[in-house]
């Protein structure tokens, strides 16, 4: 399926494409067949409207012609080497723990391989750009999912598990200043954090694996406020000292 979209990057953008990476858990291990998200980063020479159209148009292309499965899982972040480099200007797309995803994990697929000298994003661009996601993440949806955690549970796998390991995601990068797997994250909130929802997300990393099991409404029930709480209050507590 990457292959798939190289070759859509190489014919729509002919000379203007520079490389493309997999990056996420495809580059740095813990790939879920049925819940990951295939990411997929290219580095192109211009960062215009005609680039915008033209990598929507890999990523409809590639699915089209894929099928359903891991092609509607695919996410595509994209930017020029001066972004790579240096971090993102103007309407490309490669938030700042993807840069860093890129820069220390990225699989070349095609092209040529120019990340040497790329500085790496600080603590406080990966923190605040966490929160700029997390802005549009909480839509209503996710709200109401919140308010009725066991209803959550009947969801799919993939909703179930990303409401919980999402914010696991980011308070470990919130305290670590590191930007890792889902893995390392559950690790170092459990392990590290001792944080008070590890029951339920030891049981999330596991049904990434197996699915999501019965156990799992009590889980929810008891520990997904707790744990979305915590996020929410690490971080206005970090805001709270940068701005003090």
């Amino acid at each position: 399926m990457l292959a798939e979209a190289v070759r859509w990057t190489r014919r729509l953008f002919g000379p203007g494409f520079e490389a493309a990476y997999a990056i996420g858990s495809l580059a740095h291990g813990g790939y879920a067949p049925g819940v990951s998200d295939v990411d997929l980063a290219l580095v192109v020479r211009s960062a215009g409207p005609l680039s915008r159209v033209r990598v929507r148009a890999v990523r409809a292309l590639t699915r089209r012609r894929c099928g359903p499965g891991p092609a509607d899982r695919l996410s595509v972040f994209w930017a020029r080497w001066r972004d790579v480099h240096h971090g993102a200007a103007g309407r490309v797309r490669l938030p700042a723990v993807d840069r860093l995803d890129l820069i220390e994990h990225g699989r070349l697929l095609a092209g040529t391989d120019r990340r040497a000298g790329a500085v790496v994003p600080t603590h406080e661009e990966l923190v605040l750009d966490g929160a700029r996601f997390a802005v549009g993440w909480y839509d209503e949806a996710r709200l109401t999912a919140l308010r009725d955690p066991v209803a959550l549970a009947a969801a799919d796998d993939r909703t179930v598990t990303k409401t919980v390991l999402f914010p696991v995601r980011f308070l470990a990068t919130l305290h670590t200043g590191r930007a890792g797997s889902n893995a390392d994250a559950v690790r170092w909130y459990v392990e590290e954090h001792r944080g008070p929802a590890s029951p339920l997300v030891v049981a999330a990393a596991r049904w990434r694996e197996s699915g999501v099991g019965p156990e799992a409404p009590a889980l929810l029930a008891e520990h997904l406020g707790t744990l979305h709480g915590e996020w929410a209050a690490d971080h206005l507590a970090w805001a709270r000292r940068r701005h003090s």
